[in-house]
C-alpha cells in the first residue's frame, strides 16, 4: 500500500507549477514547503525503488527514476550551507550523499546525464551520438530563450539583462554552435514551448528536449545572466562527455595497434572539443563582470572541481597531475579518480608514444594533436574566464585558489609546441582512499 501511495503522489506532482515556481522566484527562494515535500519524496522514492523496484511496470519505475533525479536536487539544497564529509560520514552516507549547494545539485547535473546516458553501458558511438543530440538541443533552446529576450516577449530571469548589442552577438554565436552540430546526429525531438505537467512527457526519447530545456535550466537567482552560466555548464559537461568516450574508445584501438580505429575516435574527440570551445566563448564574449558579480553568491559551493567527466577526461589523457591530488581528493564525490594512480594504468599519452611513424601511425598522431589543440584552446579561454570574473586574490568556488590554480594547469598537454610527445607526469603520494571509494565497482563511468 505504502509503494502504491508513493507512486500516487508522485504522479499527481505538478513539475510545471515547479518548474514555473522555480524560475519566477528563483531556486534560491523556492517555497520552503515545497522543497521540504520533495526532498521527503526523494527518500520515499529512493527507498521503493531498491525495495520493490522489481515489481513496479516498467512505465512506472522510469518516472520514479526520473523523479528521483529531480527530487534528489532539491533534497541536496534543502540544507544550502552544506555538509563536511566527516558529518556525512557520522550519519552513514558516502560522498555522494554530500548535500548542500554543490555542482550536481546546482546544475541538474544527474539529469543531464539522464538524458545522455553515461549510465545505460553504452558504446561510445552512442554517447557521441546523445552528446551531439544535447548540445544541438541546448544551444538551440538557448538561442530561442535569447532572441524572445531580445524581443521582450520573455517573462523569467529578466533581471540585469546584457544591453542589446550583447544579446544579438549572443543569438549569433548560439546560431553558429547550432550549425556546428549539424551532420553529427539527428536532432530530438523539439521541446514544449511550456513546462509539461506529467512525468511521462519528460521520459527518453521523445521528452529528452523537455528535460534539458525545462528540468534542467532552473536558476538560483532572476538575473538573466545565470541562465547563461548554467548552459554553459550543461554544453561542457555534454561535450566533455563525448570527448571522453571517445578517447577512453581510442585508447583501447592503441592497446589493440588498431591505428585507423583510434585515428578516427580522436577525430570525432576533437570535433566535439571545438564546440565546446565555442559555447564558452559565447559566454566570454557576451557576460559582463558585474552581471556574474550578481549572482556568484547564490552559486554556493559549487566548482569545476566536482565535474567528474572534466577531471576524469584530464586524468585519461595525461594521467593524475601530482599538483590535482589534494584538490580531487578533497571534492569526495569523485575522489575515486585518484584510483588512476597506479601503475597499470596508461593514460593516452603513455600509448602515444607506442604509435609507429608510418602512415597510419602518423595519422594518429596528427588527430591526437588536433584534439590536443583544440582542448588547449578551451583551458586558455576558461583560465582566462577565471581572471576575467573573479576578483583578484578570490578563491574558486570550490575553495581552489582560482585563476591561479587554473593557471597551473592550462597548459598540461599532449604535445610541446613543435609537436613532440611530453613525458607523463611523476607519480605523487596520495592518502588511502576511504573504504566507500575502494568499493567503486570499477573506475570507467561506461562500465
Amino acid at each position: 500500500m505504502r509503494t502504491t501511495a508513493i507512486l500516487r503522489a508522485v504522479l499527481d506532482f505538478d513539475i510545471a507549477h515547479y518548474i514555473d515556481h522555480a524560475r519566477g522566484v528563483g531556486r534560491d527562494r523556492l517555497d520552503p514547503a515545497l522543497r521540504a515535500w520533495m526532498a521527503e519524496a526523494y527518500e520515499d522514492v529512493t527507498l521503493v525503488l531498491a525495495l520493490d523496484g522489481d515489481r513496479l511496470g516498467s512505465q512506472e519505475r522510469a518516472v520514479l527514476r526520473l523523479a528521483e533525479l529531480v527530487f534528489q536536487a532539491e533534497w541536496k539544497l534543502a540544507l544550502p550551507e552544506g555538509e563536511s564529509p566527516q558529518q556525512v560520514e557520522a550519519r552513514g552516507g558516502g560522498p555522494l550523499d554530500r548535500r548542500g549547494k554543490r555542482y550536481q545539485p546546482y546544475g541538474n547535473v544527474r539529469l543531464l546525464n539522464h538524458v545522455l546516458g553515461t549510465r545505460r553501458h553504452a558504446p561510445d558511438s552512442a554517447v557521441e551520438r546523445a552528446c551531439w543530440q544535447a548540445v544541438r538541443a541546448i544551444a538551440s533552446g538557448w538561442r530561442a530563450y535569447e532572441q524572445r529576450t531580445l524581443d521582450g516577449t520573455e517573462t523569467w530571469a529578466q533581471d540585469a539583462l546584457p544591453d542589446p548589442a550583447q544579446l544579438a552577438e549572443r543569438v549569433e554565436r548560439l546560431g553558429s554552435l547550432v550549425s556546428l552540430t549539424a551532420g553529427h546526429a539527428p536532432a530530438l525531438r523539439p521541446a514544449s514551448a511550456t513546462p509539461p505537467r506529467h512525468w511521462h512527457d519528460y521520459l527518453p526519447p521523445h521528452g529528452s528536449a523537455d528535460v534539458l530545456e525545462h528540468l534542467t535550466v532552473l536558476p538560483q537567482t532572476t538575473q538573466h545572466d545565470e541562465v547563461t552560466f548554467l548552459r554553459v555548464i550543461h554544453l561542457v559537461e555534454a561535450t566533455t562527455w563525448g570527448v571522453l568516450a571517445r578517447v577512453m574508445s581510442a585508447a583501447e584501438w592503441l592497446r589493440a595497434t588498431r591505428w585507423e580505429y583510434a585515428a578516427e575516435c580522436l577525430d570525432r574527440a576533437a570535433a566535439l572539443a571545438a564546440a565546446q570551445t565555442q559555447a564558452l566563448l559565447t559566454m566570454r564574449r557576451t557576460m559582463p563582470v558585474e552581471h556574474f558579480h550578481g549572482f556568484r553568491a547564490a552559486t554556493g559551493d559549487a566548482s569545476a572541481v566536482q565535474a567528474f567527466p572534466t577531471q576524469l577526461l584530464h586524468i585519461h589523457l595525461l594521467g593524475v597531475h601530482p599538483e590535482k591530488v589534494e584538490a580531487l581528493h578533497e571534492a569526495t564525490e569523485n575522489a575515486y579518480v585518484l584510483l588512476h594512480q597506479n601503475p597499470d594504468f596508461e593514460p593516452l599519452r603513455d600509448l602515444l608514444h607506442r604509435v609507429p611513424g608510418e602512415a597510419a601511425g602518423r595519422r594518429v598522431l596528427d588527430a591526437a594533436h588536433r584534439l590536443d589543440q583544440e582542448l588547449y584552446a578551451w583551458r586558455k579561454i576558461h583560465y582566462g574566464v577565471a581572471v576575467r570574473y573573479l576578483p583578484q586574490q578570490a578563491t574558486g568556488s570550490g575553495g581552489t585558489a582560482g585563476a591561479p590554480y587554473l593557471r597551473s594547469f592550462y597548459q598540461d598537454r599532449l604535445f610541446d609546441a613543435d609537436r613532440t610527445l611530453l613525458p607523463q607526469h611523476r607519480s605523487a603520494p596520495t592518502a588511502a582512499p576511504s573504504a566507500w571509494v575502494r568499493a567503486r565497482p570499477a573506475l570507467s563511468p561506461f562500465n
